[in-house]
């Protein structure tokens, strides 16, 4: 597990983290800015389908929320798998993945905790860290010739504790984490027909932001440029996958359509997940029995004509 874990993810993040720094003129924290909008770059798609995925799981919250209601007073065992089993269906039957809105998230954490221990790696404290280095260096890699790396930025040693980083900075840094994490959450979250769904998604988008800006004060400060840079870019990202799926209309009109004051047919209103998929919204079937007698008349009227 140690040896995929170095090949995988440490030795590619050390050596595209050196690179940078290389074409950089030797500045560390431009190395992590452009590493971090390079991950961003490269997550495109997957905030895609993401969007995707949280559009299908709006589209079911009618069946969804009819399926709970049908076994709320049912406690027992039997019921609650079949109401697991139901749920279950619904999502296979919508093509619809619940653990698909997390991708993003889950994607992004081994990254955190490659980059937390890159940039002791890249950037060692004690000779026998210098050391090591070289085993995580590419053979081709023209930064060898430049160890010892210059940690600094903005005059803040990247690799020491925020807490560290002087008055000012300390007291900065925690804030722009909480700012750039409530504004890239804000931009991704959806809202949800279900109340205590919408409360939960409320608290954590002000819970979420604390937290961070909390634990930042004890995060390398070379990883609290990556938190920053990660949640500006993919705070634009957001918006443009947003843009392009014209994701605002369909929201607006699925929210209209679901709402449980309109008294409105939930199977007639659902959005197609293919059709979410593509990014627009789907129509209400008419009745085939009301469309039927339109043709018939049409038809009778012809044939009146025909004889006239």
């Amino acid at each position: 597990m140690g040896f995929l874990w170095n090949e995988i993810i440490m030795k590619p993040m050390v050596n595209i983290l050196t690179i940078f720094y290389s074409i950089f003129s030797d500045n560390f924290g431009l190395s992590i800015i452009f590493f971090t909008i390079l991950i961003r770059i490269l997550m495109i798609p997957i905030s895609f389908r993401q969007v995707k995925q949280m559009l299908g799981m709006q589209s079911i919250q009618p069946k969804l929320k009819k399926i709970q209601e049908k076994y709320k007073d049912k406690k027992d065992r039997d019921s609650r798998q079949k109401m697991s089993q139901e749920t279950m269906a619904l999502y296979k039957q919508s093509g619809v993945n619940p653990v698909g809105c997390l991708g993003p998230m889950i994607i992004q954490l081994p990254i955190w905790i490659g980059l937390y221990r890159a940039i002791f790696k890249v950037v060692p404290a004690t000779p026998e860290g210098f050391a090591n280095l070289s085993f995580y260096l590419y053979s081709w890699n023209p930064v060898i010739s430049k160890v010892p790396l210059n940690s600094k930025f903005l005059n803040i040693d990247l690799v020491n504790p925020v807490q560290q980083a002087g008055t000012v900075f300390a007291i900065l840094l925690p804030i722009v984490v909480a700012f750039t994490t409530f504004a890239q959450q804000k931009v991704s979250m959806f809202k949800s027909s279900d109340p205590r769904q919408e409360q939960t998604n409320r608290m954590m988008l002000w819970m979420m932001p604390v937290m961070f800006g909390f634990f930042t004060l004890s995060f390398p400060a070379g990883l609290a440029t990556y938190i920053i840079f990660s949640n500006i870019a993919g705070f634009f990202i957001q918006i443009y996958v947003l843009k392009k799926l014209k994701v605002k209309n369909t929201l607006k009109e699925f929210l209209t359509l679901s709402s449980p004051e309109k008294n409105v047919n939930d199977s007639d209103n659902v959005i197609n997940n293919e059709e979410v998929t593509n990014g627009i919204t789907a129509i209400p079937r008419q009745d085939s029995r009301g469309s039927n007698k339109n043709r018939s008349r049409r038809s009778k009227r012809k044939s009146r004509r025909g004889q006239n």
